[in-house]
């Protein structure tokens, strides 16, 4: 008789894999957070926001099989904002009552 164990291995779920990265790809066009596809038992694959948790759990790191980056820009992040945060707005230390124009 042999003593090796049997290894049974999952078949993979393409349909929930599919699903799972529409719904990442959509959701990362409106979130500054990436979104993480995980292997789940239940479901197969689901898709994760990383600003839904406070930090991910080892568990869920090891169960990651394919990330997208975040796609939301801040409203400085944006060429036209960025040159008009450049606009000067000095102070005039030497301001004075002859430099009022009122």
């Amino acid at each position: 008789m042999s003593a090796l164990a049997v290894q049974t291995i999952a078949t993979f779920n393409q349909p929930a894999y599919d699903a799972a990265y529409r719904t990442a790809s959509i959701r990362a066009q409106h979130s500054f957070f990436d979104q993480h596809i995980i292997e789940d038992e239940e479901a197969g694959f689901i898709a994760i926001d990383e600003g839904d948790y406070n930090g991910l759990t080892q568990e869920m790191i090891d169960r990651i099989v394919h990330s997208i980056a975040g796609e939301m820009a801040d409203d400085f992040d944006l060429p036209d904002y960025s040159r008009a945060s450049h606009i000067a707005a000095g102070i005039d230390l030497e301001f004075d009552a002859e430099d009022c124009p009122f």
